[in-house]
Parts: structure tokens; sequence; C-alpha cells
């Protein structure tokens, strides 16, 4: 059985934990950390072959940085591994006047003096044949917007974390934790393990590991599904089709990517049932594609063909939809790292760093407030 000390332990490598692994042991100190499964791999959060990554951040001004800091990094974690993980396609963002989505963009870009193009429907349907706004909907484009690759994400993170001395031990799921003021004991189905610190960032597994925290977390199915286009395939490649989010009412948001060779991705956000990640239903049905098909039907008629491929992943959302980074209520070497509500992988590898500093210093750089615990006990 191990009986090895470490500086930090991380519950969990898929987005968040591989790169607190790599920031951690980039710093030289001494990690080892635990996955279930063996990522990246298509059991959690991070898999699908794309992710949005975009600078006007409607979510809220206080992301930017972050993600300013995230692009930053991935060019990093680019150069470092070889790999190509980012594709600047730019962004375009839909909504109708006075919706959450364009006011939210907007306000981020004015706030920020991040460089944006505002346009009418008429401009869209000008400058892009693919797109079909209704006569009250606006869009702004964001030229940094695009594409970042999970899987290869994760992988780069791991290989690296790996290559500067972190223990990562994959198919071995944590069984508990404890924490003293002498350390933290993590116990697996093959031995003990003790560090200083603990990061917490299992996604959708994480409410197994809270220890009675009472955090109202909620597990949801999310499907994607990729299709091919009736006609004008040409225009979605990544050299002449943005990724998209288009909001279409109240809570109504879709969202999607240019064809990269497996068919137009596209999806709704927030509309799948609560799950339990370890029997989610990984089939799809009439009822997963429907709403998309309809959505396409009406604002992307090219796009609708043939259903090429569908696969279901998982959002762990907290009420508000923002993140969760904060340290433990009880045990301040522990951190509680992760659910992204759905739209948290672009940060992964900012969030790595910040992980990092919270792990050894208790602190960050970044203002996190609004990402704290003492938000659910108001």
């Amino acid at each position: 059985m191990n009986s090895k000390s470490y500086d930090v332990a991380i519950i969990g490598l898929g987005a968040m934990g591989s790169a607190a692994a790599y920031h951690l042991a980039r710093r030289g100190l001494k990690v080892v950390g635990f996955d279930r499964h063996s990522p990246p791999h298509d059991q959690g959060s991070s898999h699908g072959e794309t992710r949005i990554i975009r600078e006007a951040y409607a979510e809220g001004v206080a992301y930017v940085k972050i993600v300013q800091r995230a692009y930053e990094l991935w060019a990093e974690l680019e150069e470092e591994s070889g790999r190509e993980l980012y594709l600047q396609t730019g962004g375009l963002m839909f909504g109708s006047s006075g919706s959450e989505m364009i006011a939210g963009v907007e306000t981020s870009a004015k706030t920020h003096n991040l460089a944006y193009e505002k346009l009418s429907a008429d401009e869209v349907r000008q400058r892009y044949d693919i797109f079909r706004p209704d006569e009250d909907m606006t869009a702004i484009f964001d030229p940094r917007a695009g594409i970042l690759y999970p899987e290869d994400c994760v992988q780069a993170h791991i290989d690296l974390a790996r290559n500067h001395g972190s223990e990562l031990l994959l198919d071995q799921p944590a069984l508990s934790w404890t924490s003293t003021s002498n350390g933290v004991t993590v116990e697996t189905s093959e031995g003990t393990y003790n560090a200083q610190s603990l990061i917490l960032s299992a996604g959708a597994w994480l409410p197994q590991l809270l220890d009675g925290l009472d955090i109202p977390l909620h597990v949801e199915r999310q499907v994607l599904l990729w299709y091919e286009p009736i006609s004008n395939a040409h225009l979605f490649g990544p050299d002449e089709c943005p990724i998209f989010i288009w909001d279409t009412g109240p809570g109504v948001h879709f969202y999607g990517f240019p064809n990269l060779g497996t068919g137009v991705k596209v999806a709704r956000m927030h509309f799948g049932d609560s799950s339990d990640p370890d029997d989610l239903r990984r089939t799809t049905d009439s009822a997963d594609h429907l709403p998309v098909r309809s959505f396409l039907e009406h604002y992307m008629p090219d796009v609708p063909g043939r259903l090429k491929s569908a696969e279901a992943c998982m959002f762990t959302n907290t009420p508000d939809e923002d993140f969760l980074i904060d340290l433990h209520p009880e045990h301040s070497n522990v951190v509680i790292a992760s659910p992204c509500s759905g739209h948290g992988f672009k940060f992964a590898s900012a969030m790595g760093e910040i992980l990092a500093d919270l792990a050894t210093t208790g602190e960050s750089g970044f203002d996190l407030s609004m990402f704290g615990l003492s938000r659910f006990n108001r």
C-alpha cells in the first residue's frame, strides 16, 4: 500500500484538475492526482471534439480578465506541448434588441475596451449566407473567439504534468479524504496518500466528495449533435464559418461550430435532464434532436441534413450558473473547484494556475469573490 507524501493531491484530472497538476508540477511541487477514468475520456464534461473560447464574455465582465489569461496560457501550452489546441475563427453572438446575450457581450467589450463589431440582421445576411437572423435581431462579432480541442488540451496538460514530475494515477477513483492541521489523506482502492493540501476538481462527481457540505449542485445531461449540411457545405468550414451562439428567447440558447470534417456541431444550452454521473443516458432520441433541428430550420436552414453523430456529456450546475472556486469552509487546505455550469472549459488553463495558487498560498491574484461558497448561504 502507498504511504508516500506529496505537496498537493488532486481528485479529478479533467479540464481543471489536469491543468492544476501541470501548473503545480511546473513549479517543482510534488503532486499526486487521481481519476476514476482515464482522461481524456468521454465519460464526463471534457469531450466532444470542440469547445468555444471567446473574449467578450456575456456571462459577466469579471470573467474577461481570467479568459484573457487563459488565452496566454493556452498559447504557452501549445508551444510547450507541440500540439495545436486553439483555432481562431471569430464568433457571432445573436439576440434580439435588449437580449441578455447582446447586452452582456457589449458590456464586457466596452468595459475592457475589446475589439468587436455590432451587426444588424441585414449586415449579417450580407456577410454570411448561412445565417438567417430575425429582423429584430442584432449580432456581435468577437474576432478573438474560436475553438479549443478539449481532448488534446487535457492530454497536453497530463503529459506535461507528468514530464514535470507529477504522479497521475488513472482508473483509480478516490474513495474518501480527510483533513487535519497536519495535512490531508486520500484513500483509494490502491492505497493511502498523504499531502499538505488537496484540490477537489471531480466535476460531476464533486457532490460525492463534499464531506457533508450542503451545496446546491445539479448534474445535467447535455447532448451534442453533428449534422451534414443540406447545401452550401463549402461555407461551413472554419475559414468561412465562425463559432455561433444564439439567444432566441429568455433562457433559450443554442451554440455551434464550423465543420471540421465531422459535420456542423450544434447543441442547445441547459436543456437536459438531471442525471447521476454514473448512470448518464448516453443514447439520444427525437426528444433531444427535435428542438435543435427546429432551431436550425429557422435560423440556419442549410445545416439540418443527415444527423452524422450524437454524444452526451454532463454539466455540473450551480443555481446562478457562475463557477464554484473556493477554500473548504472547515478545511483551509482543501480547495473546491469546478462546477462550471457548462461554460468553463475555455478557462481551464487559467483555472489551473488559480487552483495552484489557492492550494499553495490560499490566495489568488484574481478576484474570485463571485465564485465563493458564501453566496449559497445568503
